[in-house]
C-alpha cells in the first residue's frame, strides 16, 4: 500500500449445517449389523458431533483493563471484548478514557460485508491493494471496522519519541488481541522512523474525535490501510461518532477494478497534489487524473477553481447571483471532475440554496442526495438534511435569498 499518513478533513463462508431425520424403518448412515435398522440415541449423539462442525467460540464480553502503565496523564487501556471481541487497545487520558466507555455503551454492533466484496491482491507499481471481486453498485459497503489502536493525539505529538515508544510497544505487543496485533504489524511504513511502530501509525492513522475538549486521537484501522491511492477514488470513507469506519463505493465498479480512496485533498490543482505526494509521502502520484496531458490537466485545475468560486458564493447568504443556472453549474463541475467521493459538501449547499430560492422539490432532491452521500444515517449532516428533506418550508432557509 502506498503510505496513508494522517487523514483529515475522511471472510468467512457460511457454515453448513446438516440436518438428520431418522425414522424407526430407515437405514442409519453407517454400517450396523442386522437387525439394527434404527439409530441409537448415543449413536444419534456421536454422529452429530462427528458430522456437525464447531461451534465459533463466543466472542469475549467487553470489560475495560487498565490503566497498565503510563507516562505521565497517558495510560494503557484495553479491551478484548471491544466491538463484539474485535478489541482495542488506547493510549489515553483518564477522562478520555471515560468517553470512550460512554460511546462504546450507545454504539451499535455492525459487522463488515461478509463475505467481503473484495480480495487483497498485487497492484503493479503499488503492492498490495484491493480489488472488487464482484459489481458494486454506489452506495454498496466495503468495510466496516472499529480502531484497533486509539492514541491520544497530544501524546504522539508533545511527548518525546524516546518517552513514547515504550508505552507504544507494550501497548500493542502485550495489550492487543494476537489477530489485531498480526494486522497492525503487517502494515507497511513508510517514513523511515526506525521505531515500527511509530512509523506504522504516522503512515497509516486517522484523526478522530471522541468529542468535548482535549480528545483529538488519532485511529488505526488495519483493514482500511490496504486502499490505495487515487485523486478520483471510487470509495468514500466516514467515520462516525460510535468510531465506526465506513468505506462505500461511490460509483458503479465491476469486478477486477481497484478499489481506491484519496489521500490528498481532491480540491488542490495537479501540481500541489503531486508536490505534496511526493513530500509527505514520497511517491509520485500516476493516477489517472494526475496522468492528463497539460491541456485537459489545465482545465481540470480550471474546473477546481471555478468550484471554489461558486461554492464560496453558495456559503454566503448576502452573496448575490446564486441562480438556479449556477446550481446546476457546479453539480455538472462535480460530475465533469469526476469527485463523487465528495458530493456531500456540495448537495448540502445545493439543497439549502434551492431552497432559500424557494424551490421546494429541487431542495428536497438534493437534501435526500446530500443525506445519502454524508454516509452517516441518523449523524451531524445527514439528520439535518433529513429535516430538511421532510419539511423544506419550515426549514431555517426557506426562501432567504428571494426574501419572505
Amino acid at each position: 500500500m502506498r503510505p496513508l499518513h494522517i487523514l483529515s478533513l475522511a471472510v468467512g463462508a457460511s457454515a453448513l449445517q446438516r440436518q438428520i431425520s431418522l425414522s424407526p424403518t430407515a437405514s442409519c448412515p453407517w454400517r450396523l449389523p442386522p437387525p439394527q435398522l434404527a439409530c441409537s440415541i448415543d449413536e444419534l449423539d456421536d454422529l452429530s458431533s462427528a458430522i456437525l462442525p464447531p461451534r465459533p467460540p463466543s466472542p469475549p464480553p467487553s470489560k475495560w483493563e487498565g490503566p497498565h502503565d503510563c507516562v505521565n496523564q497517558y495510560c494503557i487501556f484495553s479491551n478484548p471484548g471491544f466491538a463484539d471481541g474485535r478489541g482495542i487497545v488506547t493510549i489515553t487520558t483518564a477522562r478520555a478514557i471515560e468517553k470512550l466507555k460512554a460511546i462504546e455503551q450507545t454504539r451499535n454492533i455492525v459487522h463488515p460485508p461478509n463475505p467481503p466484496p473484495y480480495t487483497i491482491a498485487p497492484i503493479p507499481a503499488k503492492g498490495l491493494g484491493l480489488l472488487a471481486n464482484t459489481t458494486l453498485h454506489r452506495g454498496t459497503p466495503i468495510m466496516r471496522h472499529t480502531p484497533a489502536v486509539l492514541i491520544h493525539r497530544s501524546f504522539l505529538e508533545h511527548l518525546p519519541p524516546r518517552r513514547q515508544h515504550a508505552l507504544l510497544d507494550a501497548a500493542i505487543t502485550q495489550h492487543l488481541p494476537l489477530t489485531l496485533r498480526e494486522a497492525f504489524l503487517a502494515q507497511m511504513g513508510h517514513f523511515g522512523n526506525p521505531h515500527k511502530i511509530s512509523d506504522i501509525l504516522i503512515t497509516n492513522s486517522f484523526q478522530m474525535d471522541l468529542g468535548g475538549d482535549d480528545n483529538h486521537h488519532y485511529g488505526n484501522f488495519p483493514e482500511v490501510s490496504r486502499f490505495n491511492h487515487d485523486c478520483r477514488p471510487n470509495v468514500a470513507f466516514h467515520i462516525g461518532a460510535d468510531l465506526t469506519h465506513t468505506t462505500t463505493a461511490v460509483r458503479a465498479v465491476q469486478p477486477g477494478e481497484e478499489l481506491t480512496i484519496s489521500y490528498l485533498g481532491m480540491f488542490e490543482p495537479r501540481a500541489m497534489r503531486q508536490q505534496r505526494a511526493l513530500q509527505a509521502w514520497g511517491f509520485a502520484c500516476t493516477c489517472s487524473q494526475c496522468g492528463l496531458g497539460e491541456g485537459p490537466a489545465a482545465k481540470s485545475d480550471g474546473r477546481l477553481e471555478e468550484i471554489a468560486r461558486i461554492e464560496g458564493a453558495m456559503a454566503d447568504v448576502a452573496s448575490g447571483g446564486v441562480t438556479p443556472a449556477l446550481l446546476r453549474r457546479v453539480v455538472r463541475l462535480y460530475k465533469e471532475e469526476r469527485l463523487e467521493a465528495s458530493v456531500a459538501g456540495v448537495y448540502t449547499l445545493v439543497a439549502m440554496n434551492w431552497n432559500m430560492l424557494g424551490e421546494e422539490g429541487m431542495a428536497r432532491k438534493y437534501a435526500g442526495l446530500a443525506a445519502e452521500a454524508a454516509g452517516g444515517e441518523g449523524e451531524g449532516d445527514a439528520v439535518a438534511m433529513r429535516e430538511l428533506e421532510r419539511d423544506p418550508r419550515g426549514h431555517f432557509t426557506w426562501r432567504r435569498r428571494v426574501g419572505g
